[in-house]
């Protein structure tokens, strides 16, 4: 068979790789079928400690029962600490020693000099999931004071469940191709056949190797603690002197002082003022009334004054 006899053979290879496409985009309505493969990776790698998405199957229930699969969720869980301690190196080695008995493993370590007798660390470690909160209190419980700590976690089921439909239809395209292979009679159909055979193989791995990433991910958790030593810790003090405390009095006395200008006027504008000129108006008006009164019997007083006087002069003409 020449080159142009095989191109109906081609042209079927590629229809056949379309047909398994939309199989793909059609499996996304049927979860049962990438929950069945889910279950069957869980239990070919149990003994490696691998947790893949576990599901209950009906498969002969029809999609229009809507009824919901039980299915355990994929969830990768991290965790990022900062935690002060006695003895830097001392609490590195009992949380490895803690991982590495409930079935974890160091992923990194470092330690740096901080000073002549002090030395920080970072630690990042994997831990099983289902032990993640008992790891958590573990590094706060060798921990003399926690001065950071936070925590996520990242869920992942649905794109487990679309690489899962993904595969099993990549996998029944491949066999497909894989069959026409005894029916080729040419080198290039051969060609042709093997060609397209690894591009669909080449799928298939970078899918089971993401599967197999995301599971196992969401199988060990991650902590990263930052270890500080208890020396460190402390404020900077020479020869008893505090130079930090001192500064903090200093930043407290002002942030006291502008506190009591503040409630001072904050006082003087809503309370004293009105006071003032609730009573202040009244005592105003009484006291220039007073005022006003004593300066007119005073004006009076002037007046028969001078009118005593003018007659007593008067008088004294006579005379």
């Amino acid at each position: 068979m020449t080159f142009k006899q095989a191109i109906p053979l081609i042209f079927a290879i590629l229809l056949l790789v379309a047909c398994g496409g939309m199989a793909a985009e059609e499996s996304m309505y049927a979860p049962e079928a990438a929950m069945e493969f889910a279950a069957a990776e869980t239990a070919a790698d149990s003994a490696d400690g691998v947790a893949y998405s576990e599901t209950v199957l009906n498969s002969g229930e029809a999609l229009n029962t809507q009824t919901e699969l039980p299915q355990q969720r994929l969830i990768i869980r991290t965790a990022d600490m900062a935690i002060v301690v006695a003895d830097t190196e001392a609490a590195m080695k009992t949380i490895a020693q803690m991982v590495e008995e409930n079935g974890g493993w160091v992923v990194s370590s470092s330690v740096y000099q901080y000073s002549d007798t002090a030395m920080t660390g970072d630690i990042t470690v994997r831990v099983p999931a289902e032990g993640f909160t008992s790891a958590t209190e573990a590094v706060r419980g060798i921990a003399l004071e926690v001065q950071h700590e936070s925590t996520s976690g990242q869920d992942v089921t649905e794109e487990f469940v679309d690489l899962s439909s993904r595969l099993e239809n990549l996998e029944s395209t491949a066999a497909r191709v894989r069959s026409f292979l005894d029916e080729t009679k040419t080198v290039e159909e051969a060609l042709a056949v093997n060609q397209e055979l690894s591009r669909l193989e080449g799928e298939i791995e970078v899918i089971k190797g993401r599967m197999k990433y995301l599971s196992q991910s969401a199988a060990f958790s991650t902590i990263a603690v930052h270890l500080t030593p208890d020396e460190a810790s402390r404020p900077v003090e020479v020869a008893g002197w505090r130079p930090d405390g001192v500064a903090k009095d200093a930043l407290e006395s002002l942030i006291g002082f502008l506190q009591f200008l503040v409630e001072a006027t904050i006082w003087i504008v809503i309370f004293l003022l009105p006071v003032v000129i609730i009573l202040g108006i009244p005592i105003w008006l009484v006291v220039r009334f007073v005022r006003r009164r004593r300066r007119n019997r005073k004006d009076e007083q002037l007046a028969v004054n001078s009118e005593q006087s003018a007659m007593d002069k008067t008088e004294e003409t006579k005379e």
